[in-house]
C-alpha cells in the first residue's frame, strides 16, 4: 500500500470526467479545458470530487484516500498559483491487450504555472477517454519540464 501513490503518479507522467466535465470529443481544446477544470478543483481543495469521476481502473488500483492525499500532498508543496497557461497536449493510444495502463486513448494536458513567488512549475493532468468522455487518471506537478 505504501508504494501506491508513487506508482500512480509515475504512471500519470506517461499517460491522466469530473462532475460536469464529461465530454465526447477528442479535441485538444476539450482536453485543455478538462485539465484546467481539474486543476481548479485541486487549487480550491476539492480534490475529493475528482475521485467520483476518476477512471474505474484507477479505483481498482488504489483507495480513494490514497488518491486524494497523493494529489493534495503533491500540490500543497507549491503554494498559490497566480498564472497558468497550457503548454501542450499529447494523446497516446495504448493497444489492445495493454494491461498497465489498460488499452485505450489517453491524453496528457501539460500546463506552465507561475507561483505567487514567481517560480514557474509544470503541471500534468492525465486522462483516459471512456465511452462517456474523458476521465482523469492522474496529476503530477514538477519543477522542470
Amino acid at each position: 500500500m505504501k508504494n501506491l501513490p508513487y506508482r500512480f503518479f509515475a504512471f500519470a507522467l506517461f499517460v491522466s470526467p469530473i462532475a460536469g466535465f464529461a465530454q465526447t470529443s477528442e479535441s485538444a481544446d476539450e482536453i485543455v479545458s478538462i485539465g484546467l477544470n481539474a486543476l481548479r478543483k485541486i487549487d480550491t481543495g476539492e480534490t475529493e470530487s475528482l475521485w467520483d469521476n476518476t477512471s474505474a481502473f484507477v479505483k481498482t488500483q488504489m483507495p480513494k484516500d490514497t488518491f486524494v492525499s497523493g494529489i493534495s500532498s503533491s500540490r500543497s508543496r507549491y503554494g498559490s498559483i497566480t498564472k497558468r497557461t497550457w503548454a501542450g497536449v499529447m494523446r497516446i493510444q495504448y493497444p489492445q491487450g495493454s494491461v498497465s495502463p489498460p488499452e485505450g486513448l489517453y491524453a496528457n494536458a501539460d500546463f506552465s504555472s507561475t507561483l505567487a513567488n514567481g517560480q514557474v512549475i509544470f503541471e500534468k493532468v492525465t486522462m483516459r477517454f471512456e465511452p462517456d468522455g474523458w476521465r482523469v487518471v492522474g496529476y503530477v506537478p514538477r519543477d522542470v519540464q
